[in-house]
């Protein structure tokens, strides 16, 4: 109500967003493309805030709404801290989501890396409607990588590893949020990538389509083949460098480089580029 005579003085105020929306909820979802689009989009988030030197605190799918054009929001910071004042004196959070370190009786000092063990509980009860038993426990302790991965099949094992690895007992061993969100979006951008190779003034393209490709020089020659994920070098003769870095095989060849053949006064250059295409949800 305002006041007769329209005379408003200032008062504090909160102003929240209102996300039309779905929440997420425990086995709403199946281990295929949209899931991993949609945890893609958590630990881009989660990585953003973590950037930020925000520690959320409480993750888990009740604290995380899809809109409706399909963008995750991650909601509810009333627990969050910041990493200069990351410790309690209380068992705080919600069970199940909570890392071991949180279970301790005298003050408690945590760091980003409690979110990253939310998150991997959260990717598994979004497909089971039960965590394994040593999650349940107080505190908590690692699944087996066998149990853990049930939900799970049908996905590259790479990102179930590194899922299971959340939940390290040690701090240390977790992953960093950007380290997921990049292997995320390394699978979800699997047979879309396209490289071009500039030999003699001669374009080539390495992509789904044509996996392999040979480059010949009178001082050396290089094999590149594309896995749907990367572009690697599986033959070499020769003196061959990288951005002045001598090529082995194994090696990965980055998204813009320029590919040297010989040294001395006898050297071919050749460029390559890849195009960058971006995940969207």
């Amino acid at each position: 109500m305002f006041p007769e005579g329209g005379a408003v003085s200032p008062q504090p105020a909160i102003v929240l967003e209102f996300i039309n929306g779905e929440t997420l909820s425990s086995a709403s979802f199946s281990a295929d493309t949209n899931y991993l689009h949609l945890i893609w989009q958590i630990s881009c988030g989660l990585a953003d805030i973590h950037s930020h030197e925000i520690i959320h605190r409480d993750i888990k799918p009740g604290n995380i709404k899809i809109d409706g054009e399909g963008v995750v929001k991650i909601l509810d910071f009333g627990l969050s801290r910041n990493n200069a004042a990351a410790e309690t004196r209380s068992i705080i959070g919600t069970p199940v989501f909570m890392a071991p370190e949180l279970w301790g009786d005298q003050t408690i000092a945590f760091d980003s890396s409690i979110d990253v063990y939310a998150f991997g509980v959260t990717c598994l009860a979004l497909l089971a409607e039960e965590t394994p038993l040593s999650l349940r426990k107080r505190p908590p302790s690692q699944p087996s990588l066998t149990d853990f991965s049930v939900p799970f099949a049908g996905l590259p094992s790479e990102i179930t590893h590194i899922l299971h690895q959340c939940l390290a007992t040690d701090r240390r061993d977790r992953p960093s949020m950007q380290d997921i969100q990049n292997l995320l979006a390394k699978h979800l951008l699997k047979d879309r990538h396209r490289a071009t190779v500039v030999l003699n003034g001669s374009a080539n393209t390495l992509d789904c389509k044509n996996r392999r490709i040979s480059l010949n020089a009178t001082v050396g020659s290089l094999t590149i083949e594309y896995d749907g994920l990367v572009f690697s070098v599986t033959q070499v003769t020769g003196a061959v460098y990288i951005n002045n870095t001598s090529v082995s095989i194994g090696t990965i060849v980055p998204g813009c480089c320029v590919l040297t053949f010989g040294n001395g006064g006898s050297r071919s250059f050749v460029t390559f580029d890849v195009s960058n295409p971006e995940v969207m949800p």
